[in-house]
């Protein structure tokens, strides 16, 4: 009986160093001050961010204030006051044209640039180190994100065994009704918040990966800060290779490139009209990837996130290991801005 204990006990022992060490970041650079900041070319990119009374043609960032043109002085508030309608009626060379006597915003004053109109739509396990870090071994899954958007600068609410994932998110700029119709999209940087523990309570191992637990463990009110860039580039390859970078109290726990993604966005777009039937589970109701037969202008395709997320099967186990109430999480990527989301009680 005594060897049996001790026996027990090593094996427990053995179980907490494992999940200790699997759970450790797996980088050793901190963030020192801000991250370093950089504006697309306008013959790359048109970057856009909107203030309470202006729309901005982005031409730098200083840090803590972006400067450029006030397009809204120029078109007015009415023809401003939908960045994709104004998009389509002045077109890119224009707009990557346009000369004018640049104006400072403090990014606190920013805003969400546009009004995202959900259902969003998500990819997961889209990066390989990602799917190995969590032992799947499926291929690339969908599901929908529920949340609503809210501020780059957006407090997040504290749940048990709460996860981060940093994200490149694209913007249909027309709706997409059909696998064939031509596409173009907008960037935004974002961060897909996840509530580990209703994701394994709800999750059904033996329906399809993404039909279960996803929709509410990712669909909290407070889980989908977005920033306050808005890029539309000038070729649709822009988005392949933007680095993405994510700090926990500044210590880095992402750092990736978005070349590395599995499903490119036309890919994640094609298998959502081939998942336009299947029901997707929420604790209470079934919902649809596309309840509205199409991927809608405005909407948000989250293209997932690569390895350095705090879940592991090994480790649910222990609350420790998770975000805490007053942590600090830092999101960035190349030109895209960043994102600061302090976990709070509700």
């Amino acid at each position: 009986m005594k060897i049996l204990g001790s026996v027990i006990v090593s094996i427990l022992l053995c179980f907490g160093a494992y999940s200790y060490y699997v759970s450790q970041p797996l980088f050793d650079t901190r963030l020192e001050g801000k991250p370093l900041f950089k504006i697309a070319e306008r013959s790359q990119a048109l970057t856009f961010a909107r203030s309470n009374d202006a729309l901005i043609l982005v031409l730098k960032h200083h840090g803590d204030r972006v400067s450029g043109i006030n397009l809204t002085q120029m078109y007015g508030s009415e023809k401003t006051a939908n960045l994709i309608d104004l998009y389509h009626s002045v077109g890119y060379q224009a707009l990557s044209e346009i000369e004018g006597a640049a104006s400072l915003a403090h990014l606190s004053s920013l805003i969400q640039p546009y009004r995202y109109s959900g259902p969003h739509l998500a990819a997961g396990t889209n990066y390989s180190e990602h799917a190995e870090e969590v032992h799947l071994d499926d291929p690339p899954f969908l599901f929908p994100k529920l949340a609503q958007t809210t501020a780059w600068n957006a407090d997040i609410t504290f749940t048990q065994r709460l996860d981060y994932e940093a994200e490149l998110c694209m913007v249909p700029l027309h709706d997409i009704s059909n696998v064939s119709k031509a596409r173009e999209f907008g960037l935004i940087l974002c961060n897909d918040f996840s509530d580990r523990y209703t994701l394994l309570k709800q999750l059904k191992l033996s329906e399809p990966m993404g039909t279960t637990g996803f929709a509410d463990a990712k669909g909290k009110s407070s889980f989908f800060p977005t920033g306050y860039l808005f890029v539309i580039p000038k070729e649709a390859d822009f988005y392949l290779g933007i680095a993405l970078k994510l700090h926990v109290n500044n210590r880095t726990r992402q750092n990736f490139s978005s070349a590395t993604m599995i499903l490119k966005v036309d890919d994640i777009v094609n298998q959502a009209f081939s998942l336009k039937e299947t029901p997707f589970y929420t604790s209470e109701s079934s919902v649809s990837l596309l309840p509205h037969g199409k991927v809608k202008q405005g909407s948000i395709i989250l293209t997932g996130t690569s390895a350095g997320v705090i879940f592991k099967p090994i480790n649910i186990w222990n609350q420790g290991f998770y975000l805490s109430l007053g942590d600090e999480v830092v999101t960035s990527a190349e030109f895209l801005g960043h994102l600061e989301n302090r976990i709070v009680s509700e």
